[in-house]
C-alpha cells in the first residue's frame, strides 16, 4: 500500500469521503516512492503545513490547510508545475547523471536544496491563486485531494441530535 492509499485509509477511518479517481480531473497513478521529502509548517499562514516531494523526478507540493468543516477539519491540495514552467528543469538530469564519488555524496543534499527553492515559488503561486474558483497562475496545476464539504459525516458531534 503506497503512502496515498495509507492516508486515504486513515481519513476514511475518520469519516472523510474521498473523491473517487473517476471524479478527478487528473490521473494520479504514481506508486513511486518519493526520492526526497520535506515537511514544513507555513511561516505566513497559520495552521498550514506543506509536504514537498520529488516523485518520478518532478517536484510536488501538498498543501494541508485548516477548515471549519468535516471531521478532519483540513483540506489538502496537490500542486504540480505545469508544462510551461521552466522550474522543473534539472531534476531529471541531476538524478540521471552518474558522477564522481564526491558528486554522488552531495546529490541528495543538492536535490533537497533544489526542491526547497522550487517549492518556495510553487507556494507563492498557490497563494496568488483563488481557491474558491480553483483558478491559479498558469505555471502551476492544483488538484484537490481532500476537500471537506458542508455535508455531515457519519460521526456524531457532541451527542445531541
Amino acid at each position: 500500500m503506497n503512502i496515498d492509499e495509507q492516508f486515504e485509509s486513515f481519513l476514511a477511518d475518520l469519516g472523510v469521503e474521498m473523491e473517487r479517481p473517476e471524479d478527478r480531473s487528473f490521473n494520479y497513478e504514481s506508486d513511486s516512492a518519493p526520492e526526497v521529502s520535506i515537511f514544513q509548517a507555513s511561516r505566513d499562514h497559520y495552521g498550514v503545513f506543506y509536504r514537498l516531494d520529488i516523485i518520478d523526478q518532478q517536484p510536488e507540493l501538498r498543501v494541508t490547510m485548516p477548515t471549519e468543516k468535516g471531521d478532519t477539519m483540513m483540506d489538502i491540495y496537490l500542486v504540480r508545475l505545469s508544462g510551461i514552467s521552466p522550474l522543473s528543469v534539472g531534476f531529471a538530469e541531476l538524478a540521471a547523471y552518474e558522477g564522481s564519488v564526491a558528486y554522488e555524496q552531495a546529490r541528495e543534499a543538492t536535490l533537497q536544496h533544489m526542491l526547497y527553492a522550487v517549492a518556495e515559488m510553487m507556494k507563492l503561486l498557490f497563494w496568488a491563486g483563488d481557491l474558491q474558483r480553483m483558478s491559479f497562475p498558469a505555471e502551476i496545476e492544483v488538484y484537490p485531494l481532500s476537500v471537506q464539504s458542508d455535508k455531515r459525516t457519519r460521526r456524531s458531534r457532541g451527542g445531541h441530535r
